[in-house]
């Protein structure tokens, strides 16, 4: 796994990110955002390098659900 960047990249990243996309994060509420985006990237990072292409499934099965078959008596 990549070594995680510096808090300070962090935070430069995710500045980046909330004004590419016109979010405004009040200040009281900025460390939290901080903490659940480095959590995410964090996650990101576990299942992107745990799984590759060859685990992917060939198919997908997709199931209708029965219709209602009433009072099948």
């Amino acid at each position: 796994m990549p070594d995680a960047p510096s808090p300070e990249m962090l935070s430069a990243e995710l500045d980046i990110l909330l004004a590419r996309n016109g979010i405004t994060v009040p200040d009281t509420r900025r460390a939290t955002v901080m903490a659940a985006y480095a959590d995410l990237r964090q996650q990101i990072a576990l299942l992107h390098g745990r799984y590759g292409a060859a685990a992917e499934p060939a198919n997908v099965f997709r199931l209708s659900p029965m219709e209602s078959q009433g009072d099948a008596t």
